[in-house]
């Protein structure tokens, strides 16, 4: 698996970090530059396929120093991503969005990978047309579901279930949802996790719980725990689940890993992440100008 490449589809972000010390920077963010990051540094083919407006084209430049190949269509806007800490409280704003990565850039990458990392940030990210596509492909297609269990009102981010939410698990085979993000899945189902694996034919469904750990349950049901590894200073724990699934993904289907093995060497490298020791923020620093 994974032998061709992988194609990681979805925003790249300009994210602002703020913090309650009145502590603000910019960063390039997004599961396009965290997965994709991940994937290109373990030798995968990887293809980032999104939407950023020419302004702002330079930040496609970290990627691509980072051999990763992007596949950027046009858009009038880049997707802003405004994260705002307070201790373990954060609340989130998108005040600007892209246009949606469409059916004929997806087309364009197919024949060059074998697996698809699909990462909205919010359910108007991918066209559904390109979920629908996925459905019969003969890629592997791994799913962070956080795009789907949100909705934005007056540019703030507010937790609910996307309409686009079956057709991305029916394409599905390994998915990752967060505690809060399957809560809000099962409650808004009115189910459990076995059920809405047989329905959808998930094959793994990675639940991470933070500093927790967390756990990955089968398809036969088996639900193997997962402790997180040992952060020794918290620099920013922006973009570590980003890190920990593509980073579960090359455990499991490049190393040969098993679910074990791949949490926790998932976990290790999502904590250097957090400490600011992996994808450093010199590498991920951009300037924006104001206006």
């Amino acid at each position: 698996m994974l032998e061709k490449g992988i194609a990681v589809i979805g925003s790249t972000t300009i994210d602002n970090i703020i913090k309650k010390e009145s502590t603000s920077y910019f960063k390039l963010g997004g599961v396009t530059t965290y997965s994709g990051i991940t994937y290109s540094r373990h030798g995968i083919g990887t293809h980032v396929v999104t939407n950023v407006a020419p302004r702002d084209s330079l930040i496609l430049k970290k990627l691509a120093k980072e051999k990763i190949n992007v596949h950027n269509g046009f858009s009038e806007d880049t997707t802003h991503f405004e994260n705002y800490f307070n201790g373990d409280d954060r609340s989130q704003r998108i005040p600007r969005t892209a246009k949606p990565i469409n059916l004929g850039q997806i087309i364009e990458v197919m024949d060059l990978i074998d697996g698809v990392h699909l990462g909205p940030l919010h359910p108007l990210d991918i066209e559904s047309a390109v979920l629908k596509s996925l459905i019969d492909s003969n890629s592997s297609i791994f799913l962070d579901i956080q795009g789907y269990v949100r909705y934005t009102r007056d540019n703030t981010v507010y937790p609910a279930v996307s309409q686009h939410l079956p057709d991305a698990l029916v394409a599905a085979q390994i998915v990752k949802a967060n505690e809060l993000e399957l809560k809000i899945i099962l409650r808004d189902c009115q189910t459990n996790l076995n059920a809405l694996m047989d329905k959808y034919n998930i094959k793994e469904f990675i639940v991470s719980r933070g500093e927790k750990g967390g756990f990955v349950k089968t398809l036969n049901a088996e639900e193997i725990v997962y402790e997180a590894a040992p952060v020794r200073t918290s620099d920013d724990s922006t973009g570590a689940g980003d890190v920990f699934f593509a980073a579960y993904i090359i455990g499991r289907f490049v190393k040969n890993k098993d679910v074990m093995d791949a949490c926790n060497y998932a976990a290790s490298l999502s904590a250097r992440q957090v400490e600011g020791m992996y994808i450093t923020p010199a590498e991920l620093g951009v300037y924006v100008r104001e206006g």
